[in-house]
């Protein structure tokens, strides 16, 4: 046989030989391990340079075929025992501490003979090679070690000692990340251990055991010290029911990642393990929910979604204003069943309402018991913006023209689908519950495909139809730009979209004309008609110039009355604020100024949208100011950068304007969404849907609110 190394293996057989008689091989390739003993084993190869399998390893010197475990004992022994004068040397070389053998103390038992031995199989390399052909007279054991071994074999006590020849095996690939020196531990029970009632109770502590490297160069040990625990931490992470754990391949594949030594703990500790951590992080945070809500700002979030079991869900988000980052923070409160018993006294406890300034809701139905809720309490509620851009897709699929084409597009997608996917990676599908699958079929079958000529009026109608809500798609991706987008936004953006991208020109259709009509009725009706939207947009530095403002008196008034009524203000009513301050026929605004000193700098998605110019004067504080007369000399006075945060220009500037730096300090904790993940592929938010409404029993609540709150 050869000892020459190959370049580079190849692909291996998943085979284990157990002798060398079985195993025919003519090289062998020595792998590049950290680990000294690896210089003298290899994997067998054949003449073409390929691995036979990486099972099994081959002593250089002697040819001995062992089982590769994934770590260095059994090469270490080898070496030991059959290639002493090799070793000593290597130790040596290399100043490896050996500790010596232990000889048992006070062995009262008569010396064993060969047939005493033999009544167990002892699983000691030593013994199981004692006539290879390499061995010498100082192969032999001393009685002492025989006689411990056997003992061992026979004990049959509480614990059980595992020999390299029995440790769990892991892919070979993962060695470049384990600490070759260290030994891979499991702690198992004893193999006739009593069982108590009908199915074995788990270990008290089982340990899997093993060193890995870290990216900084240092070692940490990853232990499973309490399978029932890393269970429920799976749950918690991948959102699944206990139930599936049980399943009958992933417990199977849980069995025998731990050894086969893991018994499955009952669904009903998982699920107690669940209640516990549950009850135990929200009383954490429910306390501080208390004492914030009670003291600053906030605002609130409700998105309501359907499981399989076709049962309603409320979960609740709250938002608000960290003043150590000067950042809006966002946490999931909780998830209840939505019916017609549902009491918000109750379930809103934790929240100081009076200090709540919006509510965000991700559904449209006013006569809803949660709308009435809040409507009592005085509390206005806003439509969450990606609603409003799927009800603006809605309206345009209901269009007869539009619905007719999207009729025949699914038709001809599923006629052809054979060939075309012959042609593309994935066909795209519809999803009832995203309006933007229907978005993506309509691109799909205007791009991706080239048609015969027969199909040219309907790719026209098509292009004609994505072009349209190109609006909504840029609309979108603004607020992708931002980490949280704000409800002060909102307003103004969707001004500057009705102005740039909705407006009529003279080349429109008659097909044009229609959708960007309708998409503009409901652009109008939830966000420019808003109040609250515009007296945010009002109050955001960036934005009060840019947005189109209906009705300025009567925001005024409600930016007066909420001021009393939070700040303690004057309970005069505000005197008519002047036409001329009005800003609905001045959607832009271009001030003569410098240019920025970094004009190669990157342009956020806000600036690339807007294109304002900013100016550098520092306004100064009127002496004599109320919330008409501050908002009047704000609006004459301010523009900002568009890429400044706006908590940070109140800061500074506030005392300039106090009254409304207070009003602005309500507004500054409300989002323009439920929840951000709209931000993701279209692809992983229905995965996402898809995971969380399959979702049952009673545990949707803690399984949502940990995997929430899990970092």
């Amino acid at each position: 046989m050869s000892d020459e190394v190959a370049a580079s293996p190849l692909p291996v057989n998943e085979i284990k030989y157990e002798d060398v008689s079985q195993l025919n091989f003519s090289k062998l390739y020595s792998p590049k391990m950290k680990s000294v003993y690896w210089r003298y084993f290899g994997f067998p190869s054949n003449d073409n340079n390929e691995v036979i399998t990486k099972q099994n390893v081959v002593c250089i010197k002697c040819h001995k075929v062992l089982t590769n475990h994934g770590n260095t004992t059994n090469l270490r022994a080898h070496l030991q025992h059959r290639h002493k004068d090799l070793f000593r040397d290597l130790c040596q070389e290399h100043d490896i501490q050996v500790p010596p053998r232990k000889t048992p103390r006070n062995v009262t038992h008569s010396p064993l003979t060969k047939r005493n031995v033999s009544t167990r199989r002892v699983k000691l390399e030593f013994i199981n090679n004692r006539n290879h052909d390499n061995a010498t007279d100082d192969d032999e054991m001393d009685e002492a070690a025989v006689a411990t071994a056997a003992m061992q074999a026979e004990e049959e006590s509480s614990s059980q000692t595992l020999l390299y020849e029995s440790m769990v095996p892991f892919t070979y690939e993962e060695s470049d990340n384990v600490v070759e020196e260290e030994e891979r531990v499991v702690s198992v029970e004893p193999k006739f251990q009593r069982k108590v009632g009908k199915v074995g109770r788990p270990p008290a502590a089982l340990h899997h055991t093993r060193a890995i490297k870290t990216e900084d160069g240092g070692y940490t040990t990853s232990n499973i010290a309490n399978l029932a625990e890393a269970l429920t931490d799976i749950v918690i992470r991948d959102v699944r029911n206990v139930e599936t754990l049980y399943d009958v391949g992933l417990s199977d594949f849980i069995r025998q990642a731990m050894g086969n030594a893991a018994i499955m703990p009952e669904p009903e500790k998982v699920d107690s393990l669940l209640s516990e951590m549950h009850a135990s992080k929200f009383l954490e945070i429910g306390e501080l929910t208390r004492e914030f809500s009670a003291e600053k700002p906030f605002s609130l979030a409700f998105e309501r979604w359907v499981n399989v079991e076709q049962r309603r869900f409320l979960t609740i988000y709250y938002h608000y204003l960290d003043e150590e980052t000067q950042s809006v923070r966002s946490a999931l409160h909780s998830t209840v069943e939505y019916n017609d018993y549902i009491v918000f006294d109750d379930l809103l406890t934790d929240f100081y309402l009076t200090n709540c300034t919006l509510v965000i809701i991700n559904y449209d139905e006013e006569e809803d018991l949660l709308y009435s809720y809040f409507k009592e309490k005085n509390i206005p509620i806003v439509l969450c913006y990606v609603s409003v851009i799927d009800k603006c897709l809605l309206r345009v699929f209901d269009i007869e023209e539009v619905a007719s084409l999207l009729e025949q597009v699914k038709d001809i997608i599923q006629r052809h689908s054979a060939e075309i996917s012959s042609k593309v990676s994935e066909l795209p599908s519809y999803n009832e519950n995203f309006p933007w699958t229907l978005y993506e079929m309509l691109k799909f079958f205007t791009e991706s495909i080239s048609w015969s000529e027969d199909m040219d009026q309907l790719v026209l109608t098509a292009k004609t139809v994505t072009e349209a809500l190109s609006a909504l798609v840029i609309a979108l991706d603004t607020l992708r730009g931002e980490d949280i987008p704000l409800c002060s936004m909102l307003s103004p953006i969707t001004s500057k979209i009705l102005i740039k991208k909705l407006g009529i020109v003279e080349q429109d259709d008659s097909l044009m004309m229609n959708i960007k009509r309708t998409i503009s009725g409901v652009l109008q009706s939830y966000v420019i008609s808003n109040e609250n939207l515009a007296s945010a947009a009002l109050l955001d530095p960036r934005f009060h110039r840019l947005t189109t403002i209906e009705n300025l008196d009567r925001c005024v008034r409600m930016l007066t009355q909420k001021y009393n009524k939070s700040f303690g203000g004057s309970n005069g009513e505000p005197t008519e604020v002047a036409a001329t301050t009005s800003v609905s026929t001045l959607p832009t605004v271009n001030i003569k100024t410098e240019a920025r000193t970094s004009d190669g700098a990157k342009k956020s998605k806000l600036e690339l949208l807007f294109d304002v110019a900013e100016i550098p004067n520092r306004p100064k504080r009127d002496a004599d100011s109320n919330v008409e007369t501050d908002l009047k000399r704000y609006r004459n006075e301010v523009v900002v950068q568009l890429d400044e945060s706006p908590i940070e220009w109140w800061v500074k500037m506030g005392h300039i304007y106090p009254t409304l730096c207070d009003l602005a300090t309500l507004y500054q904790s409300v989002p323009g969404v439920v929840t951000l993940s709209f931000k993701k592929a279209l692809r992983e938010q229905i995965y996402d849907f898809n995971k969380r409404s399959m979702l049952t029993g009673n545990q949707i609540d803690a399984i949502l609110f940990l995997n929430h709150h899990r970092n």
